[in-house]
């Protein structure tokens, strides 16, 4: 299964250009603020939380050539001109070769740009609208790291239409009738595979070398998913919003490292839950509610013990708060013991937004 943060990373890259953040992503730029905690108290909280947002979005777009690089690296040095240097042509022609070597399709792309760090040099065509390949190296050498390229699907050789079906198959129990828009291929030193995509972004990543379905986003029609997982959920929506009549909208089933998770939604309300599939564990819930409010970090505990115990059946006696309204929100530890996350709405209210198991 492909690690957490490439997942993050191939779900932004087909929504980039637009500035909308992932739900993961809104995750990690909290993660960055907990790690820039120290620097971040200097600032005052409201200027603060609207430029990490912003940063965010910007990294979003730098992520395009990141896909084992941590949120908040500084931007890379970027080189590109009309007449290309003996380096750009070097780089570009072993760009080229790598996508055409990785994958084995024949396809060529105009790379125009090469983009520098300490940890890599990142080749990368410079389209209008998308940027449709992406080959990383190691700094000052043409080893290659990593491959991403996109093609359309009937640019796949014959040999390749048995993954194109094998992700067709995963979408059985969801009743679609599936077109898929694109496929993206990638490869590292420790996985290749190719990702299908459909136009309202569900995918399916498909193992290259066992031909297997290793991730995936789909949708299902809410009549589908078991009642007693919708009846959790509306159950864990009632405690942190003190509200009844609670319905969805959207179902969604993803992959994860531990299983199989139920995300439920209603756009329109603002709300969702995220529920293990066999399990039946709450690991997320999330509502626009100001119910519950967190003003200092010694009530942490005492506001949040009650609903993690009712919503998630864990006791938190014992854990540790850390983090603030400044920084965004909470995290609660306790060694050996599951890890909790407290994200806030306003932050001169305090309001909880979301509680979920890191």
């Amino acid at each position: 299964m492909p690690l957490r943060d490439e997942q993050n990373i191939l779900e932004e890259l087909n929504q980039f250009p637009e500035h909308i953040l992932s739900r993961e992503r809104s995750q990690a730029i909290l993660e960055g603020v907990r790690e820039e905690g120290s620097r971040l108290q200097k600032v005052s909280k409201r200027k603060m939380y609207y430029g990490w947002m912003a940063k965010g979005l910007i990294t979003c777009g730098l992520l395009l050539g990141f896909f084992w690089i941590k949120p908040f690296s500084a931007p890379a040095e970027s080189t590109s001109s009309a007449a290309l240097t003996t380096e750009e042509q070097t780089y570009f022609a072993a760009a080229q070769k790598a996508v055409q070597d990785a994958s084995g399709i024949q396809k060529t792309y105009p790379f125009a740009e090469i983009k520098k760090d300490a940890d890599a040099y990142i080749v990368q065509t410079k389209d209008q609208e998308d940027i449709n390949a992406i080959v990383t190296f190691k700094p000052g050498t043409t080893e290659v790291r990593t491959v991403f390229a996109r093609f359309a699907i009937t640019e796949l050789p014959k040999p390749y239409h048995q993954y194109v079906e094998t992700a067709r198959v995963a979408f059985k129990d969801t009743k679609q009738q599936v077109t898929f828009q694109s496929t993206s291929f990638f490869k590292s030193k420790n996985q290749t595979y190719f990702s299908f995509w459909t136009e309202d972004r569900q995918y399916v990543l498909v193992d290259f070398p066992t031909n297997k379905v290793s991730d995936f986003t789909l949708y299902y029609n809410l009549e589908d998913v078991d009642q007693k997982i919708i009846s959790i959920a509306q159950t864990a929506l009632m405690r942190l919003s003190n509200e009844k009549n609670l319905s969805f909208t959207q179902a969604k089933k993803r992959s994860d490292e531990s299983e199989e998770k139920w995300l439920l939604l209603n756009k329109q309300e603002r709300y969702e839950v995220m529920i293990g599939a066999k399990t039946g564990q709450v690991y997320e819930v999330s509502h626009g509610t100001d119910n519950y409010k967190i003003k200092a970090l010694n009530e942490v505990i005492p506001v949040t013990k009650p609903l993690i115990q009712d919503i998630f059946g864990i006791d938190i006696s014992g854990y540790t708060a850390y983090g603030g309204r400044d920084w965004g929100g909470y995290i609660l530890r306790s060694p050996g013991k599951p890890s909790f996350s407290i994200q806030l709405g306003n932050l001169d209210v305090g309001d909880i937004h979301r509680i979920e198991i890191e």
